[in-house]
């Protein structure tokens, strides 16, 4: 596994990061788009089939190798349960509480992940300045759902809880991610994961989905091409070769940012109400993030020398 330095993201990373979490937000709007004429678990499974698809030729295209070591292979197979359990979690859960709640528990992965990797991971300490910046967006994505997190007199104990357990393995899923670093490639994590999920949601879909009508209506495709394209084989790859170059709290912590501009797109595209109180936790969400991705000792400056002059080289050639 390489040993990533534990200091401020640079401007590409923190660019790229938020360029994927702007995405992921978009996504929201783009899965209630395609819920208008596709059954939810069908459609996440033609997502992440379709996804699979790219990616393969993707690989063949810039031959990028699929199959690896026997030790590897059972690390992806690994990787791909868990990447099929937190979706279908996040399905059923947010099915048994309310939406406000669903997003607030699920996007604690940052902090499950930060707790995890004082732990596993080297220079991955958990510092006071950490914790306060991740605390203060945790509470600025509690002030951003507040309003829809009152359940009313429905039981939510159970969907909380699921959807708790997908962010919690999201966050292993995100570590080990981060110690394929060398190892595997980015489009090889997210090509068996969506391949799987994909295997695995059509069976669900045909099991509890069997009288469901598929409409592929001119909305549904784009809906599902955006998810699958856009969302699925874009950005995952981004964020899975942003894991493995860089420190997995900071990266990780950006994706508070991703419900952030879910609620923009919604009040943007879809009409949804932006209230004083929403505003005030965008401001807590963003200076949260501020805090955490900034902390820590200053980048090295860079030393050129014949080795790395070579090695430049040669990394542009592959590219």
């Amino acid at each position: 596994m390489e040993r990533t330095v534990d200091r401020p993201l640079d401007s590409f990373a923190v660019l790229l990061m938020t360029l994927v979490c702007a995405i992921w937000g978009g996504a929201f709007v783009a899965i209630k788009v395609g819920l208008m004429d596709l059954p939810p678990v069908g459609s996440a499974a033609l997502r992440f089939l379709l996804t699979s698809i790219i990616l393969f030729f993707w690989a063949r295209t810039t031959r990028v190798p699929l199959l690896y070591p026997a030790r590897d292979m059972r690390v992806l197979l690994l990787l791909a349960v868990m990447f099929f359990y937190v979706n279908l979690m996040v399905y059923v859960g947010t099915a048994r509480t309310t939406s406000g709640r669903a997003t607030v528990f699920f996007y604690s992965q940052p902090i499950f992940l930060a707790a995890l990797a004082a732990f596993a991971l080297p220079n991955e300490r958990l510092t006071a300045r950490k914790g306060w910046g991740l605390s203060l967006a945790f509470a600025g994505l509690v002030l951003l759902f507040l309003t829809k997190m009152s359940a009313g007199r429905a039981p939510t104990l159970l969907g909380d809880a699921l959807v708790v357990s997908a962010a919690f393995v999201t966050a292993v899923q995100n570590l080990l991610m981060k110690r394929t670093a060398g190892r595997i490639h980015p489009v090889a994590l997210v090509f068996w994961s969506s391949l799987l999920s994909g295997l695995l949601l059509v069976g669900c879909s045909w099991v509890f989905e069997h009288d469901a009508s598929f409409l592929f209506s001119t909305r549904a495709v784009l809906s599902l091409l955006y998810l699958s394209v856009v969302s699925a084989a874009f950005s995952f790859v981004a964020f899975a070769w942003l894991l493995q170059h860089y420190s997995a709290t900071r990266v990780t912590t950006l994706v508070f940012l991703a419900p952030v501009f879910g609620v923009t797109f919604g009040w943007l595209l879809l009409g949804e109400t932006l209230t004083l109180l929403q505003l005030g936790g965008v401001a807590g969400v963003c200076a949260g993030v501020y805090v955490v991705t900034s902390s820590g000792a200053p980048p090295a400056p860079a030393v050129l020398t014949k080795e790395t002059s070579v090695l430049t080289a040669e990394t542009s050639e592959a590219a």
